[in-house]
């Protein structure tokens, strides 16, 4: 696609300055290292260096023109003549918005669902593809884990991807024929205007609860980031566009914000009262497959099985399929799919191999990617409802990282957890056993707790230790396949690691 650089200002309601050439854009590109000549440069400014300072660089590597923030305009001046645009803050708004123009505004031609919300993400985006695609319409994901859509797919580097890059796999999503795509919003998205151009035709916020608060000054500060999704042209309408779970604390003070312009879904027990929820669940029965149930909208109701784990995935549930119904999708349709679902790699994950069964008297083991302490409660509940005997649980928390979490993350699992194996994560720059002597503090009562830093080698511990009718939690890393150790990033996979510690146990026992 090409597009006349006069053009692209005036859809961003940029004033074209005097004597300024009118080239036709052959590409977009933040990095000044990465330009062909025809190209427009956008800087971006980072968290730590403004990239407008290199459009000198750019120009010089065939960059027609440049546009760049009143900052980097002061620590690099253009002349008159070079070919450069300077726009006032916010930058990142502005050049999410003319991203979206170049590439044909993608995100308006389809149905395009924002999730956003400290857990919940990836599994509510997941379910939102596969139901759309399992009912005949081309669906997208783009999230945590990764892009994709027909016949394309790569894995993720951020759980929403910077404006430039974004808006042109939209396009490519939109050429594909996608007609629905699930996106997970993270609070640093929204924080920085990455998905500035995109035109949500609905949104979903999952809970909130202790994240990223070195990000973010407080609890309020992150609300306010998430909020912003739904204080967007989707509350311009009149119909409900938006579902919000009003369980959770954050989630009904926006849910009375939003008022009649969303719904609401609660997994409370309604039976004795009179206003129930919009969306929400009843005559509910737990088995060892998964759950069975009536799942209720202001469209119908209608019974459900579903193979997912944990009470928390029946929130995702409510909220993907409530979504779905609130953009005309039948209700019939959505469940008659939803125990077809496969799960998602690293969220509940039962890890198996060949040969083993639970039943023939091995533990049950689960990798998840819980690293909150909301999180890591939630997937304690859900597998203390599965274990007959003894709960184990292997956890760490990352370096780097909102210390705050920490005490609380150990105070969590040593309230629900029989024991506990304290390890790494990520532990990046700081040392792991500071890590771990933070955790700690939380634990101030008699618990079972061992402290081992080689992760591997307390997952192997952890699965010896555990015997018939146990299970096995392996909390914080989920789907990765790496670790952050120092200056270096190593391979490591909690699933894989699970595998060889369950085959040397039934090599041990046969």
């Amino acid at each position: 696609m090409s597009r006349y650089l006069h053009t692209l200002l005036k859809a961003i309601d940029i004033l074209v300055p005097s004597g300024l050439a009118n080239p036709k854009i052959k590409n977009l590109s933040c990095d000044s290292r990465e330009i062909e000549k025809g190209d427009l440069f956008l800087g971006l400014n980072g968290e730590k260096v403004d990239g407008g300072i290199y459009w000198t660089q750019a120009i010089e590597r065939g960059a027609c023109a440049a546009i760049i923030s009143e900052n980097a305009s002061r620590s690099n001046p253009p002349t008159n003549e070079d070919p450069v645009v300077v726009i006032p803050n916010p930058v990142s708004q502005y050049m999410g918005k003319l991203a979206a123009d170049f590439w044909g505004n993608p995100s308006a031609e389809i149905c395009l669902i924002g999730v956003t919300g400290t857990n919940g993400k990836t599994t509510t985006s997941f379910l939102i593809e596969f139901l759309t695609a399992s009912l005949g319409h081309p669906s997208a994901l783009f999230g945590t884990l990764i892009n994709r859509w027909p016949d394309h797919e790569e894995t993720s580097e951020y759980t929403t991807t910077f404006a430039v890059p974004l808006q042109a796999q939209l396009s490519k999503a939109v050429k594909a024929g996608v007609e629905y795509a699930a996106m997970e919003v993270s609070s640093h998205a929204l924080s920085q205007n990455r998905v500035a151009g995109c035109d949500f035709s609905g949104a979903i916020f999952t809970n909130l609860s202790r994240d990223h608060l070195d990000f973010h000054d407080s609890m309020e500060s992150y609300f306010e980031a998430k909020a912003s999704l739904f204080r967007s042209h989707l509350i311009e309408d009149n119909r409900p566009r938006s579902v919000v779970n009003s369980d959770d604390k954050w989630g009904a003070l926006l849910a009375k914000e939003l008022n009649q312009k969303c719904w609401t879904c609660s997994l409370k027990d309604h039976s004795q009262i009179r206003e129930k929820p919009d969306l929400y669940i009843s005559n509910l029965q737990i088995m060892q497959d998964g759950y069975k149930g009536k799942l209720h909208t202001p469209f119908g109701s209608e019974y459900f099985f579903s193979p997912l784990i944990g009470d928390f995935n029946l929130m995702n549930i409510l909220q993907a399929v409530g979504i779905l119904v609130q953009r005309g999708l039948p209700l019939s349709d959505l469940l008659a799919a939803l125990n077809k679902f496969p799960g998602v790699p690293g969220r509940m994950q039962v890890i198996n191999i060949d040969g083993f069964k639970v039943k023939d008297g091995y533990p049950l083991v689960i990798v998840d990617y819980a690293h909150t302490p909301d999180g890591l409660q939630n997937a304690l509940i859900a597998s203390r409802s599965l274990t007959k005997e003894k709960l184990i649980c292997v956890f760490g928390c990352g370096g780097n990282r909102d210390k705050g979490k920490r005490a609380k993350m150990g105070e969590v699992a040593a309230k629900i957890a029989d024991y506990i194996f304290v390890t790494s994560d990520n532990p990046r720059k700081e040392e792991p056993i500071e890590i771990i002597k933070d955790i700690k503090k939380g634990i101030t009562f008699n618990s079972k707790i061992s402290v081992e830093i080689e992760r591997s080698t307390a997952i192997q511990l952890a699965i010896a230790k555990a015997k018939k009718n146990d299970v096995v939690l392996i909390a914080g890393k989920g789907h990765e396949d790496y670790q952050i150790l120092k200056d270096k990033t190593i391979y490591f996979d909690d699933r894989e690691q699970a595998r060889e510690a369950l085959s040397l146990k039934k090599l041990q026992r046969s």
